[in-house]
């Protein structure tokens, strides 16, 4: 009887111990963010460079808002320390062409497939109008 109880509970916390995207654990994701000049009509001006105090956001698996952010550093880059394994979306804003002063959401979805992985965002690239 004890053993079939012990057995029934181990069952019920099974599902429990799934562990989910965001913190505890010892992933990273980083990158880069940098900023385009361009004219009135979009044509770039100049080199992008490094985008600096910037936020940068991270959304853990399928949530709908994002879960944390950080400012980006010297030479446009930030890094999110202490994840799970999991996917996640890391977004920032650029500037529009279309003189409303919105701004556009620029976003890539990365996984975290290793409990120590590094995970480098492809470069993003926001534009300055």
């Amino acid at each position: 009887m004890r053993s079939t109880l012990l057995l029934l509970l181990a069952l019920l916390l099974l599902p429990a111990c799934k562990k989910e995207e965001g913190e505890g654990g010892k992933a990273v994701i980083k990158g880069t963010v940098l900023r385009q000049d361009v004219n009135a009509v979009g044509v770039p001006q100049g080199d992008p460079y490094p985008f600096l105090d910037t936020r940068v956001y991270i959304v853990y698996g399928d949530n709908e808002f994002h879960d944390d952010d950080v400012r980006t550093g010297p030479g446009g880059k930030f890094e999110f320390r202490w994840l799970r394994k999991g996917s996640y979306t890391i977004y920032t804003f650029g500037e529009q062409c279309d003189c409303t002063d919105d701004l556009v959401a620029i976003s890539h979805q990365v996984t975290i497939d290793g409990k120590k992985d590094v995970v480098t965002v492809p470069t993003i690239t926001a534009k300055n109008f």
